[in-house]
């Protein structure tokens, strides 16, 4: 969505450092080199059109198949069509969830079981709707929904940073479709794209500090838990009582309805049911190679496979690690200038340490691309250390090449890293430059 990020820095170079200070940068940039500025927009909106145009061949290589059903949008339409069968108690039972499926989508040749669903059974209300349509009918229209949803998080997202403004809305949405993620939800008739609006509408209230809505907002994201947990203990961390409130009252509800859809017997039976899916490629899980996590990258490798428990005791060693870094920003994220960022790096780091992130949750960069854009850098070459870890994360051919031919989407979890660190370091150096002036002037004022 927020590509044109990758623009700045050529913009510094035709303007100079002190041009790109004042909140009308571009229209500066238009006015003292306006044929420079429409070959580089040129240039941009070239990129934006070939990675559209690699995304729309790709959709058009495999529609017999998404009419197959063999899209994960699959599983939400059985989870739907289960409760309004008035089949909730069996919603993680393999069985029926196969016999189901067969019902419209029967020429599958990827899988012999069914596609399991594994989210919490509260999400599968979302879903219901949708199962009064023909699965073809019902995987369009829940595209749509996301294109709608992808306009609104361009809304709140202008609203809230400058330098989108600057941007029409049409054109941040035509960005977001550019970037292999977010076009892999539309792909699959995925909801990463909800999480996306979720987490932006948290990351809003924040903002406004109004840390009960945050906590409330973020807690609707919690059919993707995985991802959504490790964001609310750090943001716990830094906001405090009235965060934990608004998480515990709308989770706590998530909860109550979960229980009232499937049972006592059905709750109990989804945490080993879940793990056994995810933990098991021959399941219906991901295999780690293609996981763009830090356990994707530690497991996603031939020697990897008798590790065991130490694999899992290093990934779990290493996650906490990046989540007391993460928790370690609270006194920078105090400060309204350093917030934005702040904000990018915890997003970052639950990707991170996610156990099943998958590439389409990769649109939740989406907002770190954005608190990025609208950083104004004192020194434009800082400009260069924090996009250049972004730069490899757009490139649709690199993502299909990683996806489909290496088999390796885990290698995108090392420019998360680097991505992460290089904003940890950006926040940190800027809070240094902030307050040696101050130290300065103590020192005079003791001499």
């Amino acid at each position: 969505m927020v590509i044109v990020a990758g623009l700045w820095p050529s913009l510094v170079a035709i303007t100079g450092p002190d041009a790109l200070e004042s909140p009308t940068a571009l229209s500066i940039v238009q006015k003292s080199a306006p044929r420079l500025w429409r070959s580089r927009k040129a240039l941009l909106w070239l990129f934006v059109a070939g990675m559209i145009a690699t995304h729309i061949f790709f959709l058009g290589r495999v529609r017999d198949r998404i009419a197959r059903g063999d899209p994960d949008f699959t599983v939400f339409y059985t989870a739907g069509k289960m409760m309004r069968e008035g089949l909730r108690f069996q919603l993680y039972n393999p069985r029926a969830q196969l016999a189901v499926q067969a019902e419209f989508a029967r020429n599958s040749d990827i899988r012999r079981g069914p596609l399991p669903y594994i989210h919490p059974p509260f999400e599968a209300l979302f879903f219901l709707p949708l199962t009064f349509l023909p699965y073809p009918h019902a995987f369009t229209a829940w595209n749509l929904i996301n294109l709608a949803i992808l306009f609104g998080v361009a809304m709140l997202l202008r609203n809230s940073l400058q330098s989108l403004q600057l941007i029409p809305i049409w054109q941040t949405v035509l960005l977001g479709l550019a970037f292999f993620p977010v076009f892999a939800n539309f792909h699959q008739g995925q909801d990463a794209i909800l999480l996306l609006l979720v987490v932006t509408l948290s990351f809003r209230a924040l903002d406004r500090d109004a840390d009960f809505l945050a906590g409330c907002w973020l807690a609707f994201g919690l059919f993707k838990y995985h991802l959504i947990l490790p964001l609310a203990v750090i943001l716990a961390l830094w906001r405090g009582r009235k965060f934990v409130l608004g998480f515990v009252a709308v989770g706590s509800t998530a909860l109550l309805i979960s229980l009232g859809l499937v049972g006592w017997k059905g709750a109990l039976q989804y945490p080993a049911y879940a793990w056994s899916v995810v933990s098991h490629p021959g399941f219906g899980g991901i295999p780690p190679g293609q996981l763009p996590s830090l356990y994707g990258l530690l497991a996603g490798w031939p020697f990897s496979d008798n590790a065991g428990m130490s694999l899992l005791l290093v990934t779990a060693a290493g996650s906490a690690a990046l989540l007391t870094v993460a928790a370690g920003l609270r006194k920078y994220a105090r400060d309204k200038s350093f917030f934005q960022l702040c904000f990018g790096a915890v997003v970052i780091t639950a990707l991170l340490v996610g156990y099943s992130t998958n590439s389409y949750d990769l649109s939740l960069l989406v907002l770190p691309l954005a608190m990025t854009m609208n950083w104004r850098p004192d020194r434009p070459r800082e400009w260069k250390g924090l996009l250049a870890p972004a730069v490899p994360v757009l490139i649709s051919p690199l993502w299909f090449f990683l996806w489909m031919r290496w088999q390796r989407i885990n290698l995108m979890a090392v420019f998360l890293l680097w991505w992460l660190f290089a904003l940890i370091a950006a926040v940190r150096r800027l809070r240094r430059l902030r307050e040696e002036p101050f130290a300065q002037s103590a020192l005079i004022a003791n001499v």
